[in-house]
């Protein structure tokens, strides 16, 4: 998933109302260039982007009930406002654009998945971890029974291992690995691209099982106001107000803040500790867009976030918020024994800026440059243990992209550089690290037509701990003809810095020692870098089933680690053991989708997978602990003919999981070898108006409607301060039912 390329020709369609004072977008509107097969269409707002090429400078607009038109583009770099009026051909015809919410590409060489806003929509989608809930290519879990933390999992593999990035800039990286998620919210989000397996170099050299990138709202083409709130039956209330201002056509700024509280203290399965911490955040983002219309164009901005939750053992006279936490420290409350108490505290900054310079007078060639700074403090209390940790990263990306001879053949090279400064303390534990990471790359890209493509990428890197290394990426897509058939191979391979404390805070919930193994003192926390390959085969198939469009995608992907860090939990149930692999360690995945428009405004999208990933631990090699081998999904959502009522439901279904090794524990704190499988509903009605020039909706929902939750999720809940206490042995859900409403409001 590269950086865009700055060589793309974008712009919106709307359409003139009779009385031409009004204009609405028009979504599905075709856009191509003239006698090439290059092409795009216009999204649920009426923007598009489409690359440019030096075969032609005509560019044809053309949509049912509309007169086809052809417009000369002289200039790519300016942003295209195109202006349909109605009833040129046909006045009873309109342009109806029907999405399921996720757009899967048939062009692109990497398999490429589009979670739109109508796919956000679908749920409650109140940060990035709940974004996924109606995909079934992410699996998203709660982390432990106490902090309410959410991580997600792909190609049966946690969240580390996919390389996730924020407007195709690194971002969850270090410190953000446990709680990052939870930091961008669903309002933000304007759209998330997710791909599997080898991705890119251009974007570096972590990504393991696939890459996952978010774009936030653009203040080009975003709503001149979005507010929206949300509230749920625990008292979780959330406001969220994204405002953008146009000076001219060159100059917009965009202005994202947002504010939850988590007022209520709730233990609904009686078990001591709160099903749902307590808490606030505070979340504000300032971008601004430059377009100087003569090859220059920039974007900047900066972000500020402050997030505390509390957590830990329920008691009617502890008022958390006024609970100063520090090493060593504890409430103790009637003189008696002391209480659990978990305190998450992050505060964050961070500035980026994107500049990029199309050369006008030679198509297809363009430069980029990416840069992005952050700061990002932590500091966390788990009973009588604390965490500290603080993370300075600074980051640059050059991109050179050209072509040989024709647009069929374009490639990429640059150079990045790393710099990670990270601090962190935990018990008796203090590491300090400071990686500084030099590289170069060069990507090659052959399409011919639209029946094969290559895209063929090699980086080298010098890294101040491991030296010298190199990551090979490859992939290739072969189309029948009419590109309803496509056929996809990828391999490549990844390295990456194990984050020990950042990427296992559940089992800081937990009583056991933390024991580092070390392999290679001169290295970060002792231990060898994480390195593997990933190959992957995927087909796709368009057709139609009674006059409906529909779909079947089949993935098979297998990454093979070299080297890993191995976090060992079943040879002792009082520790946790990290040392370096030692035998095979792999996880092989497939799954299949089927969808289809049944009937008008009617769509169902069915999935199953199966996951085996096994690590060769102390003990042997052993099925990887709270990974459901099984996993199916179905989704259902039905648009009222008016476009007034939306109807969404999913159910899924999660098969049994591992567990980590109890039988040591004493009888009452032992837990069974698998957890039983389950299932899962969550469904939304949203009700859509137009007040004047703005959209209103109004949603209710519900997840976990069947009321499931894992029974007795903490081991030794009546004792946390003994040597069994463990709150990260989660494989369902802590909380019931959950009702929630919210509304949004928006300004075109």
């Amino acid at each position: 998933m590269s950086l865009p390329s700055f060589a793309q020709v974008k712009g919106r369609v709307v359409e003139i109302s009779q009385n031409k004072k009004d204009t609405s977008a028009l979504p599905g509107v075709t856009v191509f260039w003239l006698n090439t097969s290059i092409g795009s269409t216009t999204d649920v707002n009426g923007l598009f982007s489409i690359p440019s090429t030096t075969e032609t400078n005509r560019l044809i607009i053309t949509a049912v009930g509309y007169k086809s038109d052809t417009l000369a583009i002289k200039d790519t770099t300016k942003f295209l406002s195109i202006r349909l009026k109605g009833g040129v051909e046909l006045n009873e015809v309109e342009v109806v654009y029907q999405s399921s919410g996720t757009e899967l590409s048939y062009m692109s060489t990497i398999k490429m998945e589009t979670l739109n806003e109508h796919s956000l929509m679908k749920a409650a989608c109140c940060n990035l971890s709940e974004s996924f809930e109606t995909n079934p290519s992410v699996d998203v879990n709660f982390a432990d029974a106490v902090t309410g933390t959410k991580q997600i999992q792909m190609l049966g593999l946690s969240g580390q291992y996919a390389q996730i990035t924020k407007e195709n800039m690194p971002y969850m990286r270090g410190l953000a690995n446990g709680y990052g998620l939870s930091f961008i919210p669903g309002t933000w989000i304007q759209s998330i691209q997710l791909s599997k397996g080898a991705g890119s170099v251009i974007n570096g050299y972590e990504s393991f099982t696939g890459q996952i990138n978010t774009e936030f709202q653009n203040p080009e083409t975003s709503d001149r106001l979005n507010f929206n709130t949300y509230v749920n039956q625990n008292g979780r209330n959330e406001y969220n107000l994204n405002a953008k201002h146009r000076f001219n056509e060159k100059f917009a700024v965009g202005l994202l803040t947002h504010a939850n509280f988590n007022p209520l203290k709730e233990d609904m399965n009686h078990d001591g500790f709160l099903d749902i911490p307590t808490g606030k955040q505070y979340n504000v983002m300032n971008k601004y867009a430059y377009n100087s219309g003569k090859g220059f164009e920039a974007q900047f901005g900066g972000g500020y976030l402050e997030d505390v939750r509390n957590a830990g053992q329920n008691h009617p006279s502890i008022d958390f918020d006024t609970i100063s936490h520090g090493p060593g420290h504890s409430v103790v409350v009637a003189d008696t024994l002391p209480l659990y108490l978990v305190e998450i505290k992050n505060k964050k900054w961070e500035l980026y800026s994107k500049t990029g310079f199309v050369f006008r007078k030679k198509p297809g060639t363009s430069m980029g440059l990416q840069l992005s700074y952050l700061n990002h403090n932590q500091h966390n209390t788990y009973g009588l243990n604390t965490y500290t940790g603080l993370q300075k990263t600074f980051y640059a990306n050059y991109i050179f992209q050209g072509i040989i001879k024709t647009t069929d053949n374009t490639y990429k090279i640059g150079a990045s550089y790393l710099d990670d400064n990270v601090s962190e303390t935990y018990r008796l534990f203090k590491f300090d690290r400071h990686e500084k990471v030099a590289g170069a790359f060069a990507e090659f890209a052959h399409n011919k037509g639209e029946k094969f493509n290559v895209v063929a990428g090699l980086r080298a890197d010098y890294h101040n701990y491991y030296g010298l290394f190199f990551t090979p990426r490859l992939h290739m897509r072969y189309a029948l003809k009419g590109s309803k058939t496509v056929f996809r191979i990828s391999g490549g391979r990844a390295l990456k810095t194990a984050n020990v404390f950042a990427e296992n805070t559940p089992l800081m919930a937990t009583s056991r020692d933390w024991i580092i193994k070390p392999s290679d003192l001169s290295m970060p926390y002792g231990l060898k870098p994480e390195t593997g390959w990933n190959y992957g085969f995927n087909f796709t198939q368009k057709m139609k089933l009674n006059y409906k469009d529909a779909y079947v995608t089949i993935d098979l992907y297998r990454t093979d680690f070299t080297q890993q860090v191995v976090v060992d939990v079943d040879n002792n149930t009082q520790e946790a053991l990290f040392y370096n692999l030692n035998g095979p360690s792999y996880s092989n995945t497939a799954q299949i989708e089927f969808g289809w428009e049944v009937r008008k405004r009617l769509n169902i999208k069915t999935a199953y997978r199966y996951v085996d990933t096994k690590v060769n631990y102390q003990t042997g090699l052993l099925q990887k602990a709270l990974v459901s081998m099984h996993r199916a999904f179905i989704n259902i959502g039905y648009e009222t003919k008016n476009k007034h009522w939306l109807f969404d439901a999913t159910l899924q279904y999660n098969g049994k999981k591992r567990l980590p090794n109890t039988s040591n524990n004493p009888e009452a704190y032992q837990r069974a070898e698998y957890s039983p499988d389950f299932y899962n509903v969550l469904a939304q009605i949203t009700y859509l108006t137009k007040i004047k020039r703005a959209d209103f909706h109004i949603y209710i929902g519900v997840e976990n409607a069947l009321d499931y939750k894992q029974p007795n999720p903490i081991v030794a809940s009546d004792a946390p301060f003994n040597k069994y206490f463990d709150a990260s042995m989660v494989w369902g859900p802590i909380y019931g039912r959950m009702l929630y409403a919210g509304l949004r409001f928006k300004i075109k």
